[in-house]
């Protein structure tokens, strides 16, 4: 069985940040930098090379840190 369909980044993340917003009751405040995060995720993902990728899902995780501290500060 390949899973690497079902483990790829544009099903897994979505189906994660679902799977943590089921678990834990964000506030609303807080919760669209959640989304925000899940869909800068997967289009990182889109991009071409490993580096892309991987700086652009640096950046994605900076920008979410920056918007809790934002909605929560």
């Amino acid at each position: 069985m390949d899973l690497s369909r079902v483990a790829s980044p544009r099903t897994l993340v979505p189906a994660l940040a679902l799977a943590a917003g089921l678990v834990t009751a964000v506030p609303a405040h807080g919760a669209t930098c959640i989304q925000t995060y899940a869909q800068c995720l997967v289009a990182a993902s889109d991009l071409p090379t490993w580096w892309e990728r991987s700086s652009a899902g640096i950046d994605c995780y900076l920008d979410t840190i920056a918007c809790l501290k934002r909605a929560y500060g």
